[in-house]
């Protein structure tokens, strides 16, 4: 069971005593201000830090919603966030077209760092 849109409610913490989950999705608008590198503003970097710090300490996985950029996938791998998803790893796709995209791919990827969702 996962969490959905994680930090964009008030009840969200309550929620990690009282239900079985297992990972968090953080919310894409918090990707979002991971988008330029050099921004003077980190509070959105600070945010995410801490709520991956919060999961691993009780035991969940992070998966970051909304990627759009290796800038992105690099910082979140930085912070230690376990998976991610968003249109640089691929557009919405059919059925038919998902078990090609989940194919490993040379080099793209190493187990233990952020991966496609």
């Amino acid at each position: 069971m996962a969490i959905d849109d994680f930090v964009t409610g008030y009840s969200n913490l309550a929620c990690l005593r009282k239900l079985p989950v297992q990972t968090l999705k953080l919310a894409a608008s918090f990707i979002e201000g991971l988008r330029e590198p050099d921004h003077d503003d980190n509070a959105d970097e600070e945010i995410i830090s801490a709520v991956i710090r919060l999961a691993h300490a009780l035991g969940l996985t992070v998966t970051a919603e909304g990627i759009e950029t290796q800038a992105q996938a690099d910082r979140l791998r930085a912070l230690n966030c376990d998976t991610g998803q968003g249109w640089l790893f691929s557009r919405p796709q059919t059925a038919d077209n998902i078990s090609t995209l989940l194919r490993p791919r040379a080099g793209m990827w190493r187990p233990d760092a952020l991966g496609v969702v």
